[in-house]
């Protein structure tokens, strides 16, 4: 399947920026490297490479308008460097990743080839066109409470899974049953080789299945997704649930609380400048 791809030079300062602007216009996946030729890596959702200025990779589907993608991109002050159509074989090339073992409190995440004899509770990935490897600071705060508050039993929804690591995670926990759920087709597909590789049983869906509800709810997405999702994750939601939001800033906050009027929201999460809001209904 052929896609189109946007490379761009962006100040390392623009990142954030061009990403949202990225993301909003519905691409299915973002790589960025340094423009010197450093170490290439999958971009994890809003890192922030120490890089003064990087190439990033977009990747989007034919019927999109990517003049409307360039159009509000030079807005950030990025400079478009190529557009061009790529297959699948030269996509996954560009997309591989070194993994480096990370602890998050009792719960590893580590590269398939990794040893891990005297580890418990490991989760092997092989990062592919999702996001979710635990670098960003969204997943890892998202995982070092599941570590902390292992869900043994519970009923799990992880929406916008993209490559399964949160509900891979739930149930080496042990979790009851997880949804992952995901509109994009690569990160559903990531999201069930990920599942299946880890041994662990996980449905993999693009919508919530009719009728469900959820003793925890994880959306690790961005802040529209999670205002406009809102009416259907409250519904979700078992009476005295919990709630993890995450993708979230500190000016946004207020508008979160707001769309979600029946959950008491106790925590707020802060790792560098992201936060996670915690609640209950």
């Amino acid at each position: 399947m052929p896609w189109m791809k946007v490379s761009l030079n962006v100040a390392q300062n623009k990142l954030g920026l061009v990403e949202e602007t990225m993301l909003r216009h519905d691409a299915l996946s973002l790589t960025v490297s340094s423009v010197g030729n450093e170490t290439a890596l999958e971009h994890t959702l809003h890192e922030l490479p120490m890089w003064s200025h990087v190439r990033v990779e977009a990747l989007f589907a034919l019927h999109d308008d990517i003049q409307a993608v360039i159009k509000d991109v030079r807005t950030t002050e990025a400079e478009a460097l190529d557009i061009r159509f790529v297959g699948d074989d030269e996509w996954k090339l560009t997309s591989e990743v070194q993994l480096e073992p990370k602890d998050f409190g009792g719960l590893w995440v580590v590269s398939r080839t990794a040893r891990t004899s005297d580890m418990k509770n490991v989760i092997r990935l092989e990062p592919g066109l999702a996001f979710g490897t635990g670098e960003h600071p969204t997943t890892s705060m998202c995982l070092s409470w599941l570590a902390k508050h292992p869900p043994y039993d519970k009923n799990i929804l992880d929406f916008g899974t993209g490559s399964g690591i949160l509900s891979i995670a739930a149930k080496k926990l042990g979790a009851r049953t997880v949804d992952a759920i995901d509109i994009d087709v690569l990160a559903r597909e990531t999201a069930r080789k990920n599942a299946d590789y880890n041994d662990v049983e996980v449905l993999v869906a693009e919508t919530i299945p009719a009728g469900r509800r959820y003793d925890l709810i994880l959306a690790n997405v961005l802040l529209n997704t999670i205002l406009q999702i809102a009416p259907t994750l409250t519904t979700c939601l078992s009476p005295g649930g919990t709630i993890l939001l995450t993708g979230l800033l500190p000016n946004q906050i207020d508008r979160v609380k707001s769309a979600y009027p029946t959950i008491e929201f106790h925590e707020i999460v802060p790792e560098e400048e992201w936060r996670m809001m915690i609640g209950n209904s």
